[in-house]
C-alpha cells in the first residue's frame, strides 16, 4: 500500500513538473518561423527595431551580465571583422533588465570594444518574446525576418560559414 502511494505522490509531482515548464518553452520561435519582432535603445541612445534590417541577415546575441556572454560577444567582433555590415547586421541585447549604467560597467570590462550596437531591454521584452534558456542565446534571422538559426555560444568561424551561405 505503501508503494502505491509513494508512486502516484511520484506520478503527480512529475505532471505538475511537466504542467509547470511546458508553458515556458512553448512560446520559443523555432527555426523556420517569424522572428519576433522588437524595438529597444542602444547602448548611445539610438532606437532600433528588428524590422529595420529587413533585407539584410540579422546576428543577435542575446545577452546577460557574465563572463561566457562577454566572450561570445568577442567572438561577434571576430564576425565582424570578417563580414561586413552591409553583409550582416550584429546586434547585441542586453535581456537581464540590467540599467544602462550596469550594462556600461560590464562593457568597460571587456578585452576590447564592441563593434556592434549594444542594445538593453529593461522590460526583459526579448527575452521573453524569444523565451531565452541559455546564456547566451544566439540569433540568426534571414533576410525575410525568419528565424533561421537559434543555439548557445557559437564561434566566430561557425557563425560566418553558416552566415556565408545564406548571403
Amino acid at each position: 500500500m505503501n508503494n502505491i502511494l509513494l508512486l502516484c505522490i511520484i506520478f503527480l509531482s512529475l505532471v505538475l513538473i511537466i504542467l509547470a515548464v511546458v508553458p515556458v518553452f512553448a512560446g520559443a520561435p523555432s527555426a523556420g518561423e517569424q522572428a519576433p519582432e522588437f524595438s529597444l535603445k542602444s547602448m548611445d541612445g539610438k532606437q532600433v527595431a528588428l524590422s529595420d534590417f529587413k533585407g539584410k541577415v540579422v546576428l543577435i546575441g542575446m545577452f546577460h551580465i557574465c563572463v561566457p556572454c562577454m566572450n561570445q560577444a568577442m567572438e561577434f567582433n571576430k564576425v565582424r571583422d570578417q563580414l561586413s555590415e552591409d553583409q550582416v547586421v550584429i546586434l547585441g541585447i542586453n535581456t537581464n533588465g540590467d540599467s544602462r549604467e550596469a550594462v556600461a560597467g560590464y562593457l568597460s570590462k571587456f578585452p576590447a570594444k564592441v563593434q556592434f550596437p549594444y542594445l538593453i531591454d529593461p522590460l526583459k521584452g526579448v527575452y521573453q518574446s524569444y523565451s531565452q534558456r541559455d546564456m547566451p542565446t544566439i540569433l540568426i534571422i534571414d533576410q525575410k525576418g525568419i528565424l533561421n538559426a537559434r543555439a548557445p555560444s557559437v564561434s566566430a568561424d561557425q557563425l560566418v560559414s553558416h552566415i556565408k551561405k545564406m548571403l
